[in-house]
């Protein structure tokens, strides 16, 4: 990941940064963890990237809104299992919002930049959101769990993604 890191960085200007720890473990062992952070300027946009690989192996990408701007409320999460083996053809990524027109910007967003499709073919399952932080501004914000195989080609999807997002909002 660090060269996957550094090479985004040097495509976006960036700043990254890696710190390898290593924590106690019982009886003895040793757990080896590595976080690895990304800042991305994009259109006067801060989109911070965080993994944490080796413990928990989870991901974070935030991006605050700037006062003012306004954006609709939304989430984006997989569908059940069970609703996916009924409807095989139906998109993997839900979205959900009041307002329909942005619902329908934010699906083709999301096929645009090979989400649905990294999704379908990846244990890929993101949880993103748009929330108030602790300064009472709004946030996207994107979770997920990095057991998956194409961590590189997701990356680069939620960083086109969020750029779409800023897109959008110009």
């Amino acid at each position: 990941m660090n060269e996957v890191f550094a090479e985004i960085a040097k495509q976006e200007n960036g700043e990254f940064e890696v710190i390898d720890t290593k924590y106690s473990g019982g009886r003895g062992t040793r757990v080896f963890v590595s976080y690895y952070s990304l800042v991305i300027n994009y259109k006067g946009y801060c989109i911070n990237v965080s993994y944490e690989l080796g413990n928990h192996n989870l991901a974070k990408i935030e991006m605050q809104l700037q006062l003012g701007e306004t954006i609709p409320e939304f989430l984006i999460t997989n569908r059940s299992h069970y609703y996916r083996l009924f409807y095989r053809k139906a998109n993997i990524l839900k979205v959900e919002s009041p307002n329909n027109a942005f619902k329908k910007n934010l699906e083709s967003l999301l096929i645009s930049t090979n989400l649905e499709l990294l999704a379908r073919e990846n244990l890929f399952e993101p949880k993103i959101i748009t929330s108030l932080n602790e300064d009472n501004i709004k946030v996207l914000v994107t979770e997920f769990h990095l057991v998956f195989e194409n961590k590189k080609g997701v990356l680069y999807a939620l960083i086109t993604f969020y750029k779409g997002i800023v897109d959008q909002l110009g």
